[in-house]
Order: structure tokens, then sequence, then C-alpha cells
């Protein structure tokens, strides 16, 4: 990802903008479950997935805000979130309900652990409390979005 002239890209912003671009591909896939489930359980996955993206589009503003808080212009297109992220994307797909929660599960477990690495190297090699501190805000609201859909499917 190229920045513009005189904008750091500092360790903090390339790890933070790795979660941004993570946060947007979850964001599009909740977005597309909502619209396609189908099944005998759609009404409480249409409000549960509309729940997880509606979270995401203010976990992605918080990110993208305290990526130029730190001086840094964030990433803003498709092709720039498509080079950053290891979500992978599903175009042409709308899988069963229990895949698409199964998939929505994973995918909140893999940016879990992205967001924990990142902050501990945020906190601990960069001193960077506050960065810090927000992931580990975002951890704690992922991992119990990722019960609430285990508990929903046992």
């Amino acid at each position: 990802m190229t920045t513009a002239p005189n904008i750091p890209n500092t360790p903090a912003v390339a790890l933070m903008n790795v979660i941004l671009a993570d946060q947007f591909m979850l964001y599009t896939k909740a977005r597309n479950y909502h619209w396609n489930v189908t099944g005998p359980n759609f009404f409480g996955l249409h409000a549960a997935f509309e729940k997880i993206y509606d979270g995401l589009a203010d976990d992605i503003d918080a990110i993208a805000e305290r990526i130029r808080v730190l001086g840094a212009n964030a990433p803003g297109t498709l092709r720039e979130f498509l080079a950053l992220t290891s979500i992978a994307e599903e175009a042409g797909t709308y899988p069963a309900q229990s895949v698409m929660v199964k998939n929505i599960t994973a995918d909140l477990e893999a940016i879990t652990g992205t967001i924990a690495s990142a902050a501990k190297k945020i906190q601990n090699d960069l001193h960077d409390e506050v960065t810090a501190g927000m992931l580990y805000a975002l951890i704690e609201k992922y991992e119990k979005t990722v019960w609430m859909l285990k508990a929903a499917t046992v």
C-alpha cells in the first residue's frame, strides 16, 4: 500500500491497516449473509447478521479514525482492502445458514487473533497504550459475539 507524501506509515499503522481491511471484509460478508440467508432460522440470523455488520461499521470507523489520529491515511478502497486482508472473499457463493454462522464465527476468531497480536506489539514494543486499549476492547467485543454465535448453534 502506498501513502501520501509526508504521511507516516508507522508499524502501528501498518498493523491497524490489516485490522481495518479484515473488518471491512467481514462487514461485507455479514451484509451479504444478512441479505441472502434462508431457512428455518431466517429471522434470528437475519437480525444477528445485521447486528454484526452494524457493529463492524462502528468499529471500522473507529480504527480508520485512529489511523488518522496517528498521522497516516487510512486505506479506503476495495483494492487496498483485498490486498491487506486475510479474510476470504466468497464471490458468488451463498452457503447454507449453518455454514454462514460457521464462516462468520471463524472469521471473527481470525480477526480476534490478528487484533490480539497487534495489540500486544503496539503495547509492548511501540508503547502506545491508547491504541492497544482500543484493540483490547475490540477483542472483548468479538469474543462475546463468537460465544453468542456458538451458543446459538448448539
